[in-house]
């Protein structure tokens, strides 16, 4: 049996709940990124032994905000109606 035909307005409906899942995940791990870098800092602060392992982690920190900020972009453009093909 063919899938039922959908309607603009539920395709519209879907895409906007995916871009809004899309911007809370990149808050998830917009979160996790400060919160790793924060650590890190503090981490070789009072344990300046092990400053190399802190290093990483802030590493790891930074990646993981460079992710959620690329990861929302996408949603971003979506509520700003604006086309997601265009390359600046």
């Amino acid at each position: 049996m063919a899938a039922p035909r959908r309607t603009a307005a539920e395709r519209k409906r879907e895409a906007q709940e995916e871009a809004q899942r899309q911007a809370r995940r990149s808050v998830r791990v917009g979160t996790v990124g400060v919160a790793v870098l924060f650590l890190s800092g503090v981490g070789a602060w009072l344990a300046p032994d092990f400053v190399f392992a802190f290093i990483g982690g802030m590493v790891v920190g930074i990646v993981l905000l460079l992710a959620a900020f690329f990861m929302v972009r996408g949603s971003v453009l979506f509520f700003k109606g604006e086309d997601q093909t265009k390359i600046y």
